[in-house]
């Protein structure tokens, strides 16, 4: 059985500003959910609200 350490946030891309659902991993890597390239901007770098 596996342990999920992930934890939900909410972030916002660094290049347009756009709000997304996230997904914060203990390492501190931040995901957006329901999308494995990133931004619709393009953009890759989110921080967190």
């Amino acid at each position: 059985m596996t342990t999920d350490t992930r934890s939900k946030t909410a972030a916002v891309c660094e290049n347009c500003g756009k709000a997304v659902a996230a997904r914060l991993s203990e390492d501190g890597e931040i995901r957006p959910i329901g999308s494995r390239r990133g931004c619709s901007c393009g953009g890759t770098s989110f921080r967190t609200l």
